[in-house]
């Protein structure tokens, strides 16, 4: 039996008999989108306290109970970046910290972009969204300071054909 540290609506985090610790997400559905428009990618920056510094990666959040996922994309999209987008294409699903935490993320892609609008971003979220030249990405992925799921993104695409290596 787990032993309980922490509890929230959002998390519980338990310590096994092992010691260690793990996060039981009570959302535990996210997405991530790859959204690539004229040699570039859109990647957001924002500050993580877990890291003690700004990261770079993909737009995406937290799938609320009963939300379609691709939904939950456009939203976050829209919320982060400003961003409309047309169709996208799912990638598959991965747990980018599956011995720390249960939470899933359902990857996807979209070259439609249709519109770019006002941001529609939570007053307590500090993100910053840029176009990146792929090139550049690569070197961020390679170079550090980026999330997991940006290298395990970029590799589906490449899987699927929808990116070429640098």
């Amino acid at each position: 039996m787990n032993r309980s540290i922490y509890y929230s609506e959002y998390y519980a985090i338990e310590e096994t008999k092992e010691q260690e610790i793990i996060v039981i997400d009570m959302l535990p559905e996210s997405t991530a989108v790859v959204v690539y428009h004229q040699g570039c990618m859109l990647l957001v920056s924002q500050y993580r306290e877990a890291v003690g510094e700004r990261t770079w990666e993909l737009p995406g959040g937290t799938i609320q109970p009963g939300e379609d996922k691709q939904i939950a994309v456009q939203r976050e999209l829209e919320e982060e970046a400003g961003v409309l987008c047309g169709e996208f294409k799912h990638l598959g699903s991965a747990f980018p910290m599956a011995s720390l935490a249960n939470r899933q993320v359902h990857f996807y892609f979209t070259d439609d972009v249709r519109k770019v609008t006002e941001r529609k971003q939570e007053d307590d979220e500090d993100v910053t969204p840029m176009w990146i030249p792929l090139r550049d990405v690569y070197r961020k992925v390679r170079d550090g300071g980026t999330d997991s799921m940006l290298g395990h993104a970029m590799m589906l695409c490449m899987l699927h054909g929808l990116l070429k290596p640098d």
